[in-house]
C-alpha cells in the first residue's frame, strides 16, 4: 500500500511539474516550446491631413489572453510610427492566443484623460470618459483582436480600426455667417445622449459602466474646425464643418439625442433636440442643414466613410 501511495505520489509530481513548465512557457519564459512571431500592427491610412485621418494616434497598448486569463509577460505598449508598428514576441507553439490592441494619441498630463486603460491588461475593458473639448480629434483611437496559434504561419498583420462613430454637424448655410465675419470667433459646444461607456476590445461588445443607465455626453465650448477642415464634402455636397465628436458605438448600431450649440462673439444659435439620431462603429453620422436659422429641418446621414480607409 505505501509503495502503491508512493508511485501516486510522484505521479502527481510528474503530471505537476509538466503543467508548471506549460505555464512558465506561456508567460513567455525561454523554452524549446516557443518560437518566434512577428506582428505588424497598421493603423487607417491617412489620407489626408483633415479630421479622421487615423494620425493622432501615436502609441498601442497590447496584452494576451489565453482561455481567457491574461498572460502578464505579453503586456506592454509600443509606438505608432507612420501608422505602423511591429512586434516579435516568442509564443508557445501550438497555443492559441488572443491579443487585443488600444492605439490612442499622448495626453498631456494637464489634459482630461479621455480613455481610462486601467482594466485593460487584465479585462480588454476600455472605459471612455466623455468630459472635455468638443471638435477634439485627438479622442481618436483604434482597437483590435488577433487569434494567433504558433504553427507554420509566424507572421500576422493586424489591422486597428475604430470602435467609435464620429457624430457631425454640418451648416448648409455656412456662406452667410461667413459673409457677417463671424466664422473666426465661432465655437460649437454638443450634447449626445443615452451612449454606453464602456468596450471590451476582446470580443468588441460595448455596454454601460456604474448604475447601467446610458450615459450622456458634453463636449464643451471650443473653436469649430478650420483651415484644411473648415468645409466637409457629404454625398458630393460641400458644408461648413461646425461640429466633429467621437463616441463609442456598436458594430450594429443604436440610436442616441443630440443637440448642438454655436457661438460668436454675443450671436448664439442653438438646434432643437434631436431624437433617434443612428449611430454605428466605424461610421459617420452626418447632421446637416441650416444650422443658422430658427427651426430649421435637419438631415441625418449616416456613411460609412472611415470603412474605405481602414
Amino acid at each position: 500500500m505505501k509503495k502503491f501511495l508512493n508511485l501516486i505520489f510522484t505521479a502527481a509530481l510528474i503530471v505537476w511539474g509538466c503543467l508548471s513548465c506549460q505555464k512558465i512557457s506561456i508567460e513567455g519564459e525561454p523554452s524549446g516550446w516557443t518560437d518566434r512571431v512577428t506582428l505588424t500592427l497598421i493603423s487607417p491610412d491617412a489620407l489626408t491631413k483633415a479630421i479622421g485621418d487615423g494620425k493622432k494616434a501615436k502609441e498601442v497598448y497590447y496584452t494576451a489572453f489565453v482561455d481567457e486569463r491574461p498572460v502578464h509577460s505579453l503586456q506592454n505598449k509600443v509606438e505608432l510610427v507612420d501608422g505602423k508598428a511591429v512586434l516579435d514576441l516568442d509564443l508557445v507553439k501550438n497555443v492559441t492566443y488572443k491579443f487585443v490592441f488600444w492605439a490612442q494619441s499622448v495626453p498631456a498630463k494637464e489634459q482630461i484623460q479621455p480613455y481610462d486603460l486601467t482594466e485593460f491588461y487584465t479585462s480588454s475593458e476600455v472605459k471612455v470618459n466623455y468630459s472635455g473639448l468638443s471638435n477634439d480629434d485627438n479622442r481618436d483611437a483604434f482597437c483590435a483582436m488577433k487569434e494567433i496559434t504558433v504553427k507554420k504561419d509566424k507572421n500576422a498583420t493586424i489591422y486597428l480600426r475604430r470602435p467609435f462613430a464620429q457624430v457631425n454637424f454640418c451648416a448648409k448655410d455656412y456662406e452667410m455667417v461667413k459673409h457677417m465675419d463671424l466664422q473666426n470667433e465661432m465655437k460649437s459646444e454638443t450634447g449626445i445622449y443615452g451612449l454606453p461607456d464602456k468596450l471590451k476590445v476582446l470580443d468588441g461588445s460595448v455596454s454601460v459602466s456604474g448604475d447601467s443607465v446610458p450615459v450622456d455626453a458634453f463636449f464643451a465650448l471650443a473653436d469649430i474646425p478650420s483651415g484644411d477642415d473648415e468645409y466637409i464634402t457629404v454625398q458630393g455636397n460641400k458644408y461648413g464643418y461646425i461640429s466633429m465628436n467621437y463616441v463609442l458605438a456598436s458594430e450594429i448600431g443604436e440610436t442616441v439625442s443630440v443637440k448642438a450649440r454655436m457661438v460668436s462673439g454675443k450671436s448664439e444659435w442653438i438646434t432643437n433636440l434631436l431624437p433617434n439620431v443612428p449611430v454605428r462603429r466605424n461610421y459617420k453620422t452626418n447632421i446637416v442643414g441650416e444650422l443658422f436659422v430658427e427651426n430649421a429641418v435637419l438631415q441625418i446621414i449616416i456613411e460609412p466613410d472611415f470603412n474605405t480607409p481602414d
